[in-house]
């Protein structure tokens, strides 16, 4: 979908001046800021029922400034050098950060909550499920990945990597490019994992395999196990916690803190309270948890230990973890209404945005010149203008001046902001999939109504190899099975939530790979002993078979025994053994050994050939 520039509102130049200095007045600027006052340590947010951009400086917590612009129920703000963009499902608007002026609208390249990354070359939209980037811009670029991405990571560089899992590959995206750069890595396709990086390199978390592996060099590393069991949806954080890869496990309500040292250091597992969570997001020392449940945001050290815990105020809809460009962690509520920022540290501190700031009383008088009098003249009243009845009256010699009676004035209440029209309703919550024989299971949180109730769900997918699909369940669900997938294909499943207004934005779990029950695998095929029978009194001979079905376990090896021989593992198809003596017979077992989901290694059936001299 190509993207589509909007004509910018119809702002004049003297009313965007007159806009930016009555909102400077407001926030305690006297001018118009110059481009770039507000850097990139601070964050943006969108108040939806005031309609208001909010600067938070990161490292006071305070407001500084605000923007007035049109945006959507549940829109996100990133920003770059010189402006923000307020984004929502169907409208991208642009505005500018030194005269915070609403400028052009642009149409995004798909109907999904994209993923926001304030980065150098950015700022980004990623949009996951339909596969495409947003470099926000004057003019913005479209980028096409080719199919659906999980979160990316951006290193120091600029360089996006981001894995694409139903083809198995890593691609990566160059700081200022308008294509793909290519995707040099290849992982095992349909493995369901996710992208980190740990002390400035890229690294691929297999939730599937249970192994991590450090991209260096352009090459995948060797994997190097968690040390404890990872559900499939599992999400790591895309940055370090301390030097190890911040891991949550929603399935099994467990953060995992691993190293990607080989061999790697001890594991430290967090037993979470139980509920449903957001994130994890590491500012590099803690890192940040939302429990939708209690409303609560949890910080962590690198040692398992909790930090702080706060809880968002607004407990309906669902809140947005951020992490700013100062290493900064920022948590909305759904409305924008309230900001929790967590320091480096883990401080957990609270920021009000429900109101616009004014100003707390008429400015004070300037200081007196030096040789004048401190006591304010006043004004003798002038004199009543004559009448027709009445000829005018003799001036008066004027009376002794009183000091003028001081007034308190009254603070001013701001007034309640309008009533909100209903909107389409925000994307579901905590999307996620299991996977099953030939099916899969969905579920999701309930997503923000926009004050209109919700009255279905849509729930669709798209396979590796092409298939499509699609179901309606009502409103009050939560999870729905979808049968009749092909086992071995990789399926991604998007939700999303329908009110009288319209359908929403959907969001999507990570992608799951049906299969049949694990079991051992079959026995190789068409195994065959392959000899000279004139070579003596010894010869070498080599097997040959074919690969098995594997029955849902991951293949790691075949195993190869032979009668009087030392028992052989074989990562291919053939083998050969020299020097058999030709009088001998021998009997030769190939057997495949796999890894199930859960860890367990499993032997599989034999297929055997025998050697012996036929003269």
């Amino acid at each position: 979908m190509r993207t589509v520039l909007k004509r910018s509102r119809s702002y004049a130049l003297v009313a965007a001046l007159v806009a930016g200095a009555l909102v400077a007045a407001l926030t305690g600027a006297a001018t118009p800021l110059p481009g770039g006052q507000f850097s990139l340590s601070g964050h943006w947010v969108f108040n939806s029922l005031l309609q208001v951009a909010f600067h938070i400086d990161g490292a006071t917590t305070n407001i500084d400034a605000h923007a007035e612009v049109q945006g959507e129920p549940g829109s996100q703000v990133v920003q770059g050098d010189t402006h923000g963009y307020v984004v929502g499902p169907a409208t991208i608007t642009q505005f500018d950060k030194a005269t915070l002026a609403s400028q052009q609208s642009i149409s995004p390249p798909a109907n999904e909550q994209p993923v926001g990354i304030e980065v150098v070359g950015g700022p980004y939209l990623v949009y996951r499920n339909a596969g495409k980037i947003v470099r926000l811009g004057d003019p913005p670029t479209i980028i096409t990945v080719g199919g659906a991405v999980s979160t990316p990571v951006v290193t120091s560089d600029g360089t996006m990597w981001l894995h694409r899992q139903d083809v198995g590959q890593i691609c990566t995206l160059a700081k200022d490019a308008g294509q793909i750069a290519g995707c040099p890595i290849g992982v095992p396709a349909g493995h369901p994992g996710a992208l980190t990086i740990v002390d400035e390199k890229p690294v691929f978390v297999d939730t599937f395999g249970g192994t991590l592996h450090v991209i260096d060099g352009g090459k995948l590393g060797a994997g190097v196990p968690v040390g404890a069991p990872l559900s499939p949806n599992a999400r790591a954080a895309t940055h370090d916690l301390g030097g190890r890869a911040a891991i949550l496990d929603p399935q099994r309500q467990t953060l995992l803190l691993a190293d990607t040292r080989n061999p790697p250091g001890k594991p430290v597992t967090v037993a979470l309270p139980t509920g449903d969570y957001d994130g994890p997001v590491s500012t590099g020392d803690v890192v940040v948890l939302v429990d939708r449940q209690s409303g609560n945001v949890l910080t962590y050290t690198p040692e398992g230990v909790r930090k702080d815990t706060k809880p968002v105020t607004r407990k309906s809809g669902q809140p947005r973890l951020s992490r700013g460009e100062d290493n900064r962690v920022y948590v909305e509520d759904s409305d924008g209404t309230q900001v929790l920022v967590v320091a480096k540290d883990g401080d957990v501190r609270d920021v009000s945005t429900a109101q616009r700031q004014e100003p707390t009383g008429p400015p004070a008088p300037p200081p007196p010149t030096p040789g004048t009098s401190t006591e304010a003249p006043v004004a003798a009243p002038p004199p009543a203008p004559p009448t027709q009845q009445q000829p005018p009256r003799q001036q008066q010699p004027p009376r002794q001046q009183q000091p003028p009676r001081q007034q308190t004035e009254r603070p001013r209440q701001p007034a309640p902001p309008p009533p909100i029209p209903a909107g389409r309703p925000g994307a579901p919550a905590s999307v996620s999939a299991a996977a099953g024989n030939g099916s899969a299971t969905v579920n999701w949180g309930a997503a923000p109504d926009n004050r209109a109730n919700i009255t279905a769900y849509q729930v669709t997918w798209r396979g590796s190899t092409g298939q499509t699909g699609s179901m309606t369940v009502g409103g009050g669900a939560r999870r729905t099975t979808v049968n009749g997938l092909s086992n071995g294909v990789s399926y991604v499943f998007t939700v999303a939530a329908t009110n009288r207004v319209g359908t929403g934005p959907g969001a999507s779990a990570a992608a799951v790979t049906p299969t049949a029950p694990v079991s051992v695998a079959e026995a190789p095929g068409n195994l065959k002993a392959t000899y000279d029978v004139d070579d003596r009194p010894t010869r070498d001979v080599t097997l040959t078979w074919r690969r098995p079905a594997l029955n849902g376990g991951t293949l790691l090896y075949y195993q190869v025994t032979a009668t009087g021989y030392a028992t052989q593992q074989v990562q291919g198809t053939s083998v050969t053994f020299d020097q058999v003596e030709a009088s001998k017979v021998v009997t030769f077992t190939v057997r495949a050994i796999t890894r199930a989901p859960d860890g367990r290694t499993l032997t599989g059936r034999a297929a055997t050939a025998v050697h012996r001299d036929s003269q």
